[in-house]
């Protein structure tokens, strides 16, 4: 289990290795929107004050977003022709600003109608600002105009600058090819006519080198998501699969790819759209009735493989059977399978996925915790917020959602950025949002101590006194959150005490 956290920060680990836990005590089962959860469920009022920033696109279709809340995707340069007229861009809510990134021949320009139907996109972009996709002059997907393009904003002017946006070396032996994917480890998912590849990048002094040689991991690929660890996520063709580098060797060997399984042999068709630090991934399946049935994969013993209760003894998992591994997203009233459709297209490192409920004209975006269930973002934001959640597509770590959102008797799609309140800290005695020097010296300071009921001098547990699990609570968060000034900024981990248990 250790082995796929070996590149991730200590907290972090923490974080999965907590969350996993958590998943290994659950038994995954068929799950449906129910209204008596929703109504006892905690409701957290998502912040919406930075949907629709003022991007000059019109028609946004966001790609990806990182943990500092930035987002790549594509839009139109202008002429309302998605996707026949499209540009990528990165958009920074920070800064408030969206760069049009243009394609490889230098058109960064906004046009009413345009000389040429682009179709070049932002696909992905990774905690640095490196930002991936595909620049294209062409007026049809897969020919030679399509190019990969990695692009950094060298001169941190918030806006495409000339040769901040470099093209990528196309797979061997390809004629075309677009950049799919970019994780926290600097490797790129290129997709072309001969296959999927990753490749590893190092960028200084505004130089972009290719430090590795390229890991072929497929013959082809149309979806693929990749985790900080480099395994690969990816949609071929009607069927889904997850490729793990076991031996660390950057090669697909045999034994390393794991198909995820059909549901039903009447429609045998999968789809993955992502994959997490943890490992999980998510996806649709579909049923016997055509319908699109979204999932999540946790491979609770680490063993390459979807395990679930083949009773039919034919390979499909099918309606009747079970998975303590996989949680399939159906059942009655709000996500009713038999006439509709559900997507899972993300899901962050803590479990957290997004998506939609799609039955014909009634589009619902949602999100799906193992605590509280499935539940409507349109029930989740001010009752005054007037566009309708049609469908969630990303989400980070923070659990920032990005989201589609329209307003009633209107086509246009407009982009949402959903912030999610804080959450207390546990260990977080001072409210400063920091579990540092602070809180254990409220902790040492009324050792041995009772407090008041409610009262947080020292005592995190709440259970009137201070003492060993209090101290562990601290020391178990220490350096969560942000700190508040330079002064805890170097606080070196507690090396001098010991957690009891």
């Amino acid at each position: 289990m250790w082995e796929i956290y070996r590149h991730i920060p200590s907290r972090e680990v923490f974080t999965l290795w907590a969350a996993l836990s958590a998943i290994a005590t659950h038994t995954y089962a068929d799950i449906e929107y129910n209204t008596a959860i929703l109504l006892n469920a905690p409701k957290p009022a998502y912040d919406t004050s930075q949907a629709r920033p003022a991007l000059r696109l019109n028609k946004p279709a966001i790609g990806s977003i990182n943990s500092l809340g930035q987002l790549a995707g594509m839009g139109d340069a202008g002429s309302n022709l998605l996707p026949k007229d499209t540009r990528p861009f990165f958009y920074d809510p920070a800064q408030h600003t969206a760069a049009n990134l243009g394609d490889l021949t230098g058109d960064f320009a906004f046009q009413s109608v345009s000389p040429r139907n682009d179709l070049s996109k932002a696909t992905d972009l990774n905690d640095a600002g490196w930002v991936v996709g595909l620049s294209s002059t062409s007026t049809t997907i897969g020919v030679t105009d399509d190019r990969p393009f990695l692009w950094f904003d060298d001169d941190a002017n918030h806006a495409n600058t000339p040769g901040e946006m470099r093209q990528l070396n196309l797979n061997p032996g390809a004629a075309y090819g677009s950049a799919l994917r970019v994780n926290n480890n600097n490797q790129v998912l290129i997709h072309g006519d001969t296959g999927l590849y990753r490749a590893s990048f190092s960028l200084g002094a505004g130089v972009l080198t290719e430090t590795t040689t390229r890991s072929f991991i497929a013959p082809a690929a149309d979806i693929a998501d990749m985790n900080d660890l480099g395994n690969v996520a990816y949609t071929a063709g009607s069927a889904a699969y997850v490729w793990r580098d076991l031996n660390n060797n950057n090669t697909a060997d045999v034994n390393e790819t794991t198909q995820i399984p059909f549901m039903s042999a009447v429609s045998p068709n999968a789809a993955v759209y992502a994959i997490n630090n943890a490992g999980q991934v998510a996806g649709t399946m579909r049923n016997d009735n055509a319908r699109e049935i979204g999932f999540i994969w946790t491979d609770l013993d680490n063993d390459n493989t979807v395990d679930f209760t083949d009773a039919n003894g034919n390979g499909f998992f099918e309606w009747n059977e079970t998975s303590n591994e996989v949680l399939r997203f159906s059942g009655a009233g709000g996500l009713n399978t038999s006439i509709g459709n559900t997507f899972v297209f993300d899901i962050n490192d803590h479990g957290t996925a997004i998506g939609g409920y799609f039955n014909g004209s009634d589009r619902k975006a949602f999100v799906h915790d193992t605590l509280t269930g499935i539940r409507y973002l349109d029930d989740l934001v001010d009752p005054a917020f007037t566009l309708n959640l049609r469908e969630a597509d990303a989400i980070n770590n923070a659990g920032v959602i990005s989201a589609v959102g329209r307003a009633p008797g209107v086509d246009t799609n407009q982009l949402v950025l959903l912030t999610p309140p804080a959450t207390p800290i546990d260990g977080d005695l001072d409210g400063d949002g920091f579990v540092g020097i602070n809180d254990l010296n409220l902790v040492l300071g009324n050792w041995n101590q009772t407090t008041p009921p409610g009262a947080t001098q020292g005592d995190p547990s709440g259970d009137g006194f201070v003492g060993i699990e209090d101290l562990n609570t601290v020391l178990g968060n220490w350096n969560a959150g942000t700190p508040p000034g330079d002064a805890q900024r170097s606080v070196p981990e507690p090396g001098g005490l010991a957690m009891f248990f």
